[in-house]
């Protein structure tokens, strides 16, 4: 006895880096077996979603990360409504973002075969291995690593007003100061944040971190741009014989340890004052 053959229809999700030039990258697959629609991007994987791996692909600044993932929840939330409207209404949906030409778009609707018996995450798996090249995502250092991490977890990386790498120019346009931040929220209320490394460096290097960290901290708070509350450090676990910075650190700055599995939860209340 054979399985019947029915037809599943899929578009590719596609990207453009150039919106000038449009030379597309396929990013995802979206399929719809007439019943029910999945969806698939680059950057899902088992026990959340990963933006990184969309910012890696295309040589773009993680901080744009959250344009992504609200494209991501578009296309998820489309293929939900696909278990409660027809097929011809994600058809028009999905048509209507192709003609518009964003950065953002789809293919044409292909067919692909499918059983009645067969399983409808396993031809999407199939479609996306086929059609969507996944980046190796470059090797970090363990604190490195841990920052990502607290800042995936926090949800801070996602918001707009959020930044990477930040030089914050502070004065009246007379003998301005420069301060340097490994990251910075902006609203609702300014929140500076420098990551301090205890562990893998060289003496002379932890001094330096320290004192541009205490550097940048005084100076914002001298110039009006942070409130005390708002001066965040993050940090790896001192040894004991470097235990004297993170005291210097203690005076003029709240200290989150990085390994600490409530330091998420902690940064986004500081951060969003709930």
């Amino acid at each position: 006895m054979t399985d019947d053959v029915a037809h599943a229809t899929y578009w590719l999700i596609q990207y453009s880096p150039d919106y000038f030039r449009h030379e597309p990258r396929n990013i995802g697959v979206f399929l719809h077996d007439g019943r029910s629609a999945r969806c698939m991007m680059l950057g899902e994987k088992k026990g959340g979603f990963d933006p990184r791996y969309f910012c890696h692909a295309f040589s773009i600044d993680e901080k744009t990360g959250w344009i992504y993932r609200e494209w991501n929840h578009w296309f998820r939330t489309l293929a939900r409504n696909g278990m409660v409207i027809d097929i011809e209404s994600i058809h028009t949906e999905l048509e209507r973002l192709r003609m518009r030409g964003d950065q953002f778009s789809v293919t044409e609707p292909s067919l692909v075969e499918m059983t009645t018996y067969a399983v409808r995450n396993s031809i999407l798996e199939k479609l996306f291995r086929e059609n969507v090249v996944v980046p190796r995502l470059p090797e970090f250092s363990p604190i490195e690593r841990d920052f990502d991490e607290v800042l995936r977890v926090s949800e801070l990386a996602y918001l707009p007003t959020f930044h990477r790498d930040v030089e914050v120019e502070l004065g009246n346009g007379k003998d301005n100061a420069f301060v340097n931040f490994d990251a910075v929220l902006e609203e609702p209320e300014p929140l500076g944040i420098k990551v301090i490394q205890f562990q893998r460096v060289r003496e002379n290097t932890l001094i330096s971190q320290t004192n541009d960290a205490l550097y940048s901290f005084g100076t914002s708070l001298s110039q009006g741009f942070l409130v005390p509350e708002r001066c965040i450090v993050l940090h790896d676990k001192p040894p004991a014989s470097r235990a004297r910075h993170l005291d210097r650190l203690a005076g003029h700055a709240r200290l989150l340890p990085l390994w600490e599995k409530q330091t998420p939860r902690e940064l986004y209340r500081i951060a969003l004052r709930q």
